[in-house]
């Protein structure tokens, strides 16, 4: 030891031998202790400099350590050559269990696996803070714009949620996108957190505990989704009041650009959003029912006492159901009017040959529903009608249910229900359920055309009352009215240990190895599908606005669903539910499998597990590696729900600005990031002939501005960079899924307890599947011979 710190302190003094002669050099330098591991020639060096020259080389030795370390990733290889890294698919958030929580865990846990999810986080916490900002500037009350909402809306105040319309904020949105944004970031060691920030946030809207006891996943998805739902249609309806109002909010300050800026205000549609048709058809008489029709933010079906069933036979079967004893009313005034023909007999009073004459009229009605709605007193005249033998309550027929999804939701989460009752006990129903990594839905042919229509009319009608209104009391063709010329002269976070385990990069050009795994790893190449109405308010509502009506005109005389007339609120409720909705005109909606809630136990007790499709990463021919999966963007939790002080926030911004930036600059100059965040468009799957499994996709060319897309991926480049606008299409390029995600594309997750599982592994939870979530995809695949 004595030995070693005398040759530290002979470097650290930087004794400098240069002035001495040669013999005198050799011999001092006799005197320093000699270690195998650093060479007499290395010291004979070292002490023959001066030190100025010494502090030089030790500058050049950093630097270019610092620029190994850094550019070495980026380095080309030959073809022979392999780079390794550690593997960023390995790794994943895990959540704690502090008492009774895997039913939390694991429902969270398959949020985060929804790309389409995190789009639409994006978006309308984006929109939501638009609409707040131009609030603010107008210097709007918010408490009198919330006041006079409820005031107009009575149906706001008989809502279980109306604690939550009383306020202008989104809380839940916040929450759950801070939440997804933890358990999305790509991990290198093992990492655990609690659930209990998110569920407190529910707690608070509610104003209500979550008990200890045992809770079901199912249950609390519902709750979240119809939260969720009502934040997204609690803004859209500020939106739309406001639009459909702003001449009067705003009077006299009333100028162009105040449209302009609404109309860049999108509220974008919650994914989950589906919407099924129910209508009955009487097979002796072929009427039909009025159409029902019924959202849905989770499909749920019951799951039969059998041995084994398949997803696709729960679908039809829930589509389709067969009623005996059935009432139609078509088929009673078939015989009612049938008989009346046929006999002879004396109308005992007027009222009676009333009835008769009504009973005339409907039989004439080619649109007359099985369960058309008629006056009480024609009603019981017919229920207690016998004559010439023909009793009422003895017409009876069979009824079919048909029940089909009108509007394929962008998530279709489905829950199975497993419960069973015997007549004294409710015990958990086992039979296996076989789903694949994927389905398809149809809107059907019958459908298709006429939501389509829906479409194309709403959009014409909106972008007449948006030109009607923004123009109104601003510009004028009258001369009398003009402005004179002269006056126009204004132009709990854990983390483990470092994992070792190295993803095998190949640096060369070869095809990547295909299994025979289906493994569509691709995350969607659909741009989401937004709905929302522009809006805005002022300091103080006048109390002269009037209720607000429909955006489009009632034409329901004309408008029929499979024969029957649906009502103006249907109506209405069609054209805003399909107004942006993205039609495929072969009327096939492709989705992928994302994750699988399972459960294990009897009814009463047990545990959830969750299954997540892991991300896609991909590597290009040089070894870098790729996310090509959204994320939530930094900076959505600075969200403002309430008003501030504008001076309090001018005041802050600035500081806030400088952390900020300092706290990216200091991240991104670390090194460079292993694993770039990227979001590509226009991706394509490489199907090669005979090949089951595509382990190729192109994209376009993410090397062309690596360093670009690295300050992105920390939110760097959106505040200091415009991109640049480019005339020319850009180049595709060829990159290759990393092994492991062929193998292992999913994750199992049991609270804090993580590992990778193959798609067989999943699909092999028959028993045990309840809750599944698929998403619509719509990508482009190419097929090409090896």
């Amino acid at each position: 030891m004595e030995d070693i710190w005398n040759q530290v302190k002979y470097l650290i003094t930087n004794k400098d031998l240069s002035y001495l002669q040669q013999s005198q050099q050799h011999q001092l330098i006799q005197q320093i202790p000699n270690y195998s591991f650093i060479p007499n020639s290395i010291v004979k060096f070292w002490y023959s400099k001066s030190s100025n020259q010494q502090k030089l080389l030790l500058l050049n030795l950093l630097l270019l350590s610092a620029s190994i370390y850094i550019l070495l990733p980026s380095l080309p290889f030959s073809n022979q050559q392999r780079m390794f890294s550690k593997r960023p698919d390995k790794n994943i958030t895990g959540l704690i269990n502090l008492r009774n929580d895997c039913f939390a865990n694991s429902s969270l846990q398959a949020y985060s696996s929804l790309p389409s999810l995190t789009e639409y986080l994006n978006k309308f916490i984006t929109s939501f803070n638009q609409l707040f900002k131009f609030i603010v500037d107008k210097k709007i009350n918010i408490d009198e714009l919330v006041k006079l909402r409820l005031e107009l809306n009575k149906n706001l105040q008989n809502s279980k949620f109306k604690s939550a319309n009383t306020k202008f904020n989104i809380p839940l949105h916040i929450a759950m996108a801070k939440m997804v944004k933890k358990l999305q970031e790509t991990q290198m060691t093992s990492r655990t957190i609690s659930v209990w920030t998110f569920l407190h946030e529910l707690e608070n809207i509610f104003n209500a505990k979550i008990s200890r006891s045992q809770h079901d996943a199912h249950e609390l998805t519902q709750l979240i989704n119809e939260t969720l739902e009502n934040e997204n249609l609690k803004i859209k309806s500020f939106l739309r009041f406001i639009t459909l109002n702003l001449h009067t909010i705003l009077s006299n300050q009333l100028i162009p650009k105040d449209y302009a800026e609404l109309e860049k205000i999108i509220i974008p549609e919650f994914p989950f959003d589906g919407l099924i048709l129910s209508q009955m058809t009487c097979l002796s008489c072929h009427g039909v029912s009025k159409p029902l029709f019924t959202p849905f933010v989770i499909l749920t079906l019951p799951v039969p006492m059998a041995q084994i069933v398949e997803l696709e036979t729960l679908l039809e079967e829930n589509e389709k159901e067969s009623i005996e004893g059935y009432q139609c009313l078509r088929c009673i005034i078939n015989k009612i009017h049938a008989n009346e023909e046929h006999i002879t007999r004396q109308i005992r009073n007027d009222e009676e040959e009333k009835f008769i004459r009504e009973i005339f009229k409907l039989h004439s009605n080619p649109s007359l529903c099985i369960n058309e709605d008629i006056p009480e007193a024609l009603e019981n005249y017919i229920k207690n009608y016998k004559v010439q033998g023909i009793d009422v309550s003895q017409i009876t027929s069979t009824v079919q249910k048909n029940s089909q999804i009108l509007k394929p939701p962008k998530i279709f989460g489905l829950h199975l229900s497993r419960s069973s009752f015997d007549g004294q006990v409710i015990t958990r129903n086992s039979c296996r359920v076989k789903f694949t990594d994927h389905l398809t839905l149809s809107i059907g042919k019958e459908y298709h055309e006429k939501l389509k229509q829906f479409q194309n009319i709403v959009q014409s009608e909106e972008e007449k009352m948006m030109d009607k209104i923004s123009f109104s009391g601003i510009l004028t063709n009258d001369e009398n009215d003009m402005e004179d010329e002269d006056v126009q002269r204004g132009d709990f976070d854990e983390k483990g240990e470092e994992d070792e385990d190295e993803e095998e990069v190949e640096t060369d050009d070869g095809t990547a190895t295909e299994t025979g795994l289906s493994t569509d790893d691709l995350d969607e190449d659909e741009t989401d599908l937004e709905d929302g109405s522009s809006i805005t308010s002022q300091e103080s509502i006048p109390q002269t606005i009037t209720t607000s009506t429909t955006i489009i005109p009632n034409d329901s005389n004309n408008t029929q669903i499979n024969n029957a007339p649906i009502t103006d609120k249907q109506t209405d409720d069609l054209k805003e539910r399909f107004k942006r909705f993205k039609f495929n005109d072969n009327d096939i909606y492709k989705y992928r499998l994302r994750a699988v809630i399972r459960h294990m136990g009897s009814h009463s007790q047990g545990h959830y597990e969750c299954y997540k499709r892991k991300p896609l990463f991909v590597k290009d021919k040089d070894g870098n590696i790729f996310k090509l999966s959204p994320e939530i963007m930094d900076d959505l939790g600075d969200v403002h729900c309430g008003v501030e002080p504008a001076n309090r926030r001018s005041s802050s911004s600035g500081s806030e600005h400088d952390e900020g930036f300092r706290h990216r600059f200091s991240s991104l100059m670390g090194r460079r990031p292993s694993v770039i965040q990227a979001d590509p468009k226009n991706v394509e799957e490489i199907i090669q002939s005979g090949l089951q499994t595509p382990a190729e996709i192109l994209v376009d060319d993410l090397n062309k501005n690596n360093f670009d897309d690295a300050f992105a991926s920390a939110n760097f480049k959106k505040q200091f960079h415009e991109p640049k606008q480019s005339t020319k299409p850009k180049e595709k390029v060829k990159m290759k899924k990393i092994n492991s995600l062929i193998t292992n594309p999913y994750w199992r997750i049991s609270d804090a307890n993580t590992s990778e599982v193959s798609t067989a592994s999943v699909l092999a939870e028959e028993q045990t599947v309840y809750m599944l979530y698929y998403e619509r995809v719509d990508r482009k695949q190419i097929r090409r011979n090896r």
